[in-house]
């Protein structure tokens, strides 16, 4: 290439740059002499990589008008600044800012109109293709003038005027390759804008504005605020009623089956959940096994799931002995959601699942009868459409849900009618429906634009993505068009985070900057958004809404949409998929990653790539031909090394290699300018970093939890786009340490981050090195999230001297955080107390916003702060205060001042709250003072959900007013001094107690409906628990019934005859073989078992089991 030579002659520090040029002139942005032409395709996979999988999906195009919008955007910043006057390149890059801006004006009518077009279709490719090339060539201007200013800062005051005769040398061909490039963009550009006159495209008004809200593995549980109608509870019962009779043979396979979105997994959920399951299977599992699963996980993962280990074992020959002995004599209840083929039953499973006992069952859920045939079923339920009726219920209900007013959503019932008319009865489409109503003003002009929006009429998608899920995806705004791509990039049932989308999205250039606002906030607000319109479905089992899952018929319809760019998939099977430019690309299963990356005959184009876990370890080297990389994800792989060459990968923005086997990182990567991302967490061999660290100024976001560095280069403060700094360690600058041959000071003060204004989150350690804290904190001002951690080895009072204890008080005392804390996170702290701004009456003040408090091993702080005052707490974790003996009111801190009430509440949003590894802690009490009526003053825990209390050998008695809270699930392990526990009349799930050795008593808990005792060998007394529908008691020194449980019994179905509601119990019995002898059919207790609704009893140590149902009469044993 003209120019290459003498650039790279004359300024080695630029070569790298000028590959990249080189590869830009090659792909066709370099002259004027690409064509339409000669846009070809890739070569099909299979002829190139012949064992690539079938689900190698086509996925990921760009949504064209919010990526031009971010070009312009980005043209807008930059051609103004100095860097593009040094090239002089400035009136080339207005050229092609008035050609984007022109041809943006028709972008959206473009996107809809080319799934039924194939010439506009076509149209779009090549537009995309040049659009590429254009945020390439906007890379290396400002990359390329930000380095000749560098070398000229004389010039940077007046660019035009102050060049020396040597860097007018340099400069010339700069100007001239990048130029050249530019002109060839503003010229391919200019073809196509004038082609659009042939297909009438309209101009439109891009939309833009998002409304946000504040902020697919399937899973066994349930939102049952969302199921509506008899029809699923029918079905639920006449399935249960066929799984139970007696005549099933073992291992019976149930299918569930219909089209996707129907409501197949839900029905499987409600069964799963099922009371009588439950009680009647020692082991139940859900396993979803979606369309290309991975033999070897999915036998892991009944093995984990079976509560049994797989160690090292990493075959099939080594795993499936482990599950045949994890079942082995137990009664089994399995859920295979989402088959696509027999084999995982009939090849996979059922030989190893066979040594289980006679009852077990399996259930299965498959979109093709044809899967539930062979696999054997017994019996097939077909979930049809829900009736217009129900679906009307199931719409009102979910946006009632989301905001809405039922008295408006009434009133358009009969437009609502026909919008579920035109869902088919399918949920998943009337849900998505509620999404995009949700957005609408409950007027019936948008209801019934809505009604009579084209969208419904995309006859070119596949069937069972047409309709309302087209449509809840159209009404998307763009920005948020891209994010809902993205998340089909990754493998089918995959749990999504939303910490990594909001970065992954951030490093793809979705996400625009919105005013002072950081980029990751307003990452955050769309990722809600998406779970809100029920594009992305939350994960229950997680209380801060932070992950979720994508429905595998919105992937498909994110797969169909962007098909022609990229991949994503399993590459042990073979494809016929053909791509026309392979922009983004992640790896599934197991394998050698280099087979597919050899394969790709065009690297220039590719811009994502991510090999999952299971892949042989990568030699980096051979990534060297992927120059335009923007986000390269290794996490776990077993690469060691990092070579000088990724100082190439100049587009680079996510680096991820969290828990890699890198050992070290070269100086060469502080050459990477645009890097956003970087993640070492867990690399275990990394022992430091490169000091060129500290010039990646446009780093937002350093991860370094869990990896054994000493300390952080000097110059951390330099990097003031920082707004995440995950394991900053406190260095000692009294000590060196050898790094690469080199004695080096361990640099790194607290004091450093002061200036680094940006910082959202924070976490730091070795905080007793530190030497001072001021006004670290106050200063950061966006600051969200913080840890601020000692080191373990002053978790034992032993190692720490009065000085260091009067030092680390001290230094905590300045660590006052802002207001703007969200999350609180101290660990190993060692001083005498909390600090004086934790421990004010004013705490809630302080901190308005915190949600989650986590306070760990701070083993020398008698006194507890007054956490009730924070008005934003939802979940408070406790554990190791060592030093604490009691918790009484002050905890409370005379609480938070409720809104339209005299009363004050203590804790009024909390959650959760976990007591855990308190050694000393013998009361836990609250008192409170009450008004002259009785009526009480200060309201306790008004949304407790769950308490667990986990090893406090010390603690005599829970409080009492824990009576008169929300709670509804208790946990207690390990408190080996309690002796009651009583009168927790609200409380109504259940209660799990393991290994209190003291407890004697449990006694008016009217509400609760499951008991399961472990260990306790003291209690004598159970009683007033008038609710109770399941009792589970584990004890295998057990020579006979305790007389506790007979007489709760007795008092139970007294009760209930009354009621007629005595078959609603169940007993469960972990014991030995002696007392199940006695329990037998002419048992010495067999007179009292007989009146017993259900009982199931198993020897703990063996295989031994007993089942009897009362009514309709039924007795198994196997002894």
């Amino acid at each position: 290439m003209k120019g290459e030579g003498i650039l790279w002659s004359c300024c080695d520090e630029g070569a790298y740059i000028n590959k990249s040029v080189a590869m830009i002139h090659s792909c066709g942005g370099a002259t004027g002499k690409t064509t339409r032409d000669d846009h070809s395709a890739l070569p099909n996979l299979r002829d190139s990589f012949p064992c690539c999988s079938q689900s190698l999906s086509r996925k990921m195009t760009m949504i064209l008008d919010a990526f031009v919008g971010k070009c312009v955007e980005r043209l807008l910043s930059f051609i103004e600044e100095k860097a593009v006057m040094m090239l002089g390149v400035k009136e080339d890059l207005k050229k092609l800012l008035r050609t984007m801006v022109r041809i943006q004006k028709v972008l959206e009518d473009a996107e809809r109109r080319k799934l039924e077009d194939s010439s506009i279709n076509n149209w779009v490719n090549e537009l995309k293709d040049v659009m590429y090339d254009a945020e390439d060539i906007i890379d290396l201007s400002l990359i390329e003038g930000s380095q000749l200013l560098d070398k000229n800062p004389s010039s940077s005051s007046n660019p035009s005027c102050n060049f020396s005769c040597f860097s007018c040398f340099l400069c010339a061909p700069h100007r001239y390759e990048i130029g050249e490039r530019i002109n060839s963009i503003n010229s391919r550009l200019e073809e196509i804008y004038k082609d659009r006159l042939q297909f009438n495209l309209d101009h439109q008004n891009t939309k833009t504005n998002i409304t946000t809200v504040n902020s697919h593995q399937t899973s066994p549980l349930i939102a049952e605020l969302e199921v509506v109608g008899r029809e699923i509870e029918d079905a639920t019962k006449d399935m249960i009623k066929s799984m139970i009779r007696g005549e099933v043979r073992k291992f019976s396979v149930f299918a569930i089956t219909g089209m996707g979105g129907i409501g197949k997994t839900t029905l499987a959920q409600k069964i799963f959940n099922h009371k009588k399951v439950q009680t009647k299977f020692q082991i139940k599992l859900w396993v979803c096994v979606s369309q290309n699963y991975n033999e070897i996980d999915l036998l892991k993962q009944v093995i984990r799931g079976a509560m049994a280990s797989y160690g090292d074992a990493n075959t099939k020959a080594e795993l499936e002995p482990l599950l045949r002995s994890a079942v082995s004599g137990k009664s089994v209840f399995l859920v295979l959601d989402d088959v696509w083929r027999a084999d995982v039953w009939i090849d996979l499973l059922r030989s190893p699942l066979h040594s289980a006992l006679i009852d077990s069952l399996i259930l299965i859920t498959s979109r093709d009868e044809n899967v539930a045939k062979q696999m054997g079923s017994v019996y097939i339920h077909h979930v049809i459409q829900l009736p217009v009726e129900t679906g009307w219920e199931m719409l009102t209900r979910r946006l009632v849900m989301i905001g809405g007013r039922e008295e408006d959503i009434y009133k358009l019932r009969e437009l609502g009618i026909q919008i579920v008319e035109k869902c088919h009865g399918v949920p998943l489409a009337i849900k998505a429906m509620a999404g995009v109503l949700a957005k609408k003003e409950p007027i019936a002009k948008e209801w019934m634009k809505i009604l009579n929006n084209n969208a419904w009429n995309m006859n070119k998608l596949p069937e069972e993505i047409r309709g309302a899920l087209y449509l809840s995806y159209d009404d998307l705004p763009s920005p948020l068009k891209q994010c809902f791509h993205y998340c089909s990039l990754f493998p089918e049932d995959w749990i999504l985070f939303r910490e990594d989308l909001v970065r992954l999205w951030v490093a793809e250039g979705f996400i625009k900057e919105e005013g002072d606002s950081l980029m990751e906030d307003t990452a955050k607000e769309y990722y809600h958004e998406l779970t809100r319109r029920n594009l992305l479905q939350l994960n229950p089992l997680n209380y801060d809404g932070n992950s979720c899952k994508m429905h595998d018929l919105f992937r498909a319809l994110a797969q169909f949409l962007s098909r022609d760019e990229s991949f994503s998939g399993n590459v042990t099977e073979k494809s016929t998929i053909s791509l026309t430019k392979l922009r983004r690309l992640a790896l599934t299963g197991q394998g050698n990653a280099m087979i597919v990356l050899d394969a790709i005959t065009e690297p220039k184009c590719l811009r994502t790539l991510f090999i999952f876990s299971g892949f042989q370890a990568l030699d980096f080297n051979q990534l060297a031909r992927f120059l335009h990389l923007r986000v390269l994800d290794l996490t776990e792989n077993e690469i060691e090394s990092i070579p000088n060459f990724i100082r190439d990968l100049i587009h680079l923005r996510h680096l991820d290699l969290d828990r890699s086997h890198v050992r070290h990182l070269p100086e060469s990567i502080g050459r990477l300018s645009n890097l956003q991302f970087l993640s070492l967490c867990g690399c275990k061999y990394l022992t430091h970093l490169p000091q060129s660290i500290t010039q990646l100024q446009n780093l937002r976001r350093l991860a370094l939890l869990d990896t054994p560095l000493s300390f952080i280069p000097k110059g951390i403060e330099r990097l003031k786009q920082l707004n995440g700094l995950k394991g900053f360690v406190v260095g000692d600058d009294s000590i060196s340490d050898l790094v690469g041959g080199e004695q080096i000071i361990m640099h790194s003060r607290l004091k450093d981050l002061s200036s680094l204004s940006n910082l959202s989150i924070l976490n730091v350690y070795n905080l007793e090195r530190a030497r001072s804290g001021s006004l670290v904190l106050r200063e950061l001002s966006r600051l969200k999230e913080l840890q601020l951690s000692c080191s373990p080895v002053h978790c034992n009072d032993e190692n720490n001297s009065e000085k260091e204890i009067v030092l680390i008080e001290k230094l905590f005392e300045e660590l006052v955080p802002p207001k703007s804390l969200e999350e609180l996170y101290i660990k190993c702290y060692f001083g005498n107390s909390y600090p004086k701004w934790m421990m004010s009456l004013s705490l809630g003040s302080y901190l308005p916003y915190l949600s989650i408090l986590d306070l760990v091993d701070n083993i020398s702080s008698h006194l507890l702060p007054p956490l009730g005052q924070l008005p934003s707490l939802r979940i408070l974790y406790i554990a190791g205060g060592n030093a604490v003996k009691s918790i009484g009111p002050e905890f409370l801190g005379g609480g938070v001042v409720a809104a339209r009430s005299e009363n004050k509440i203590a804790f009024p949003l909390l959650q959760l709250l976990t007591i855990h590894r308190m050694e000393n802690l013998h009361e836990c009490f609250f008192s409170y003072d009450e008004d002259n009526d009785g009526s009480q003053k200060l309201v306790l825990f008004p949304r407790l959900h769950e308490l667990i209390i986990v090893d406090c050998p010390k603690l005599r008695s829970l409080p009492g007013e824990l009576g008169r809270t929300g709670l509804k699930k208790l946990f207690v392990t390990g408190a080996s001094s309690l002796k009651e526990l009583e009168n927790l009349t609200q409380l109504s799930e259940w209660i799990d107690l393991h290994e209190n050795q003291s407890l004697e008593r449990i006694s008016n808990l009217p509400l609760l409906k499951c008991l399961t005792v472990r260990g306790c060998y003291a209690l004598k007394c159970v009683e007033s628990l008038d609710g109770l529908q399941q009792l589970e008691l584990v004890d295998d020194s057990m020579d006979c019934l305790p007389e506790w449980l007979l007489r709760l019994i007795e008092e139970l179905l007294r009760g209930r005859e009354a009621q007629d509601d005595g078959d609603d119990f169940l007993l469960q019995l972990w014991c030995n073989e002696r007392l199940l002898r006695r329990c037998q059919r002419g048992g010495e207790d067999w007179a009292f078992i007989q009146h017993i609704p259900r009982m199931n009893a198993y020897i703990k140590q063996g295989e031994g089991y007993l089942r009897f149902v009362k009514l309709p009469f039924c007795y198994e044993t196997n002894i």
